[in-house]
């Protein structure tokens, strides 16, 4: 069992016995940023030219949007892509990551501290990717205790590439936006992403 056998909400509640909060997790703190000319431009193209896999997707769609929060701060922003995050085997919190998100410039080689996952939904199901996504937050969670930084919780974003979900993971309760975002809301988006980042600087001193 990996993060990826995470396939229902139901599912995951139950196994790490959460508890799901639903209202719109940022109301009003979310700043728009308009989105460079650069990325409206490759989500456009990729629109046109269309994508027929998860892979095609993640690279046309959900990285270039990430790529621009490295940039809009200044590359103090760590990426991490395709990593393995093997906390708890028995528990199902092991497998590859989609994407991690934490401060600092660091060694892409060497996960470290990760406040933010974002899960690519498979085939289009966001219900599917938010389950998933909430398992890897999970997994990240234990990973920062067992690292010795317990920080009090950290945030999630499952997204197709047209859809945005976002979730904050806080102790054993799932705080679920009810909004979910459409890629026509880029600059609601990328906000949403910042405000999160800004929201969890403060953990890393």
């Amino acid at each position: 069992m990996a993060y990826g056998d995470f396939r229902k909400m139901q599912k995951v509640i139950s196994a790490f016995g959460l508890d799901v909060k639903r209202y719109e997790i940022f109301a009003d703190k979310i700043k728009p940023i308009e989105p460079s000319a650069s990325l409206k431009k490759t989500l456009l193209t990729a629109q046109r030219i269309g994508f027929s896999s998860e892979k095609e997707r993640s690279e046309r769609l959900v990285s270039p949007v990430l790529t621009e929060l490295v940039e809009i701060n200044d590359f103090q922003i760590t990426l991490y892509s395709g990593h393995d995050l093997n906390v708890d085997a028995q528990k199902g919190l092991k497998g590859e990551c989609d994407f991690l998100m934490t401060w600092g410039q660091k060694a892409l080689e060497v996960i470290e501290a990760p406040i933010f996952s974002v899960v690519e939904a498979k085939k289009e199901d966001m219900d599917y990717g938010t389950a998933q996504c909430i398992a890897q937050s999970i997994g990240v969670q234990k990973f920062n205790a067992m690292s010795g930084k317990n920080f009090p919780y950290t945030y999630g974003c499952a997204t197709d590439g047209l859809q945005w979900r976002f979730f904050k993971l806080e102790n054993q309760t799932v705080h679920l936006d009810t909004n979910t975002l459409t890629l026509t809301e880029l600059p609601i988006i990328l906000g949403a992403f910042q405000y999160a980042l800004e929201d969890c600087k403060h953990f890393l001193g």
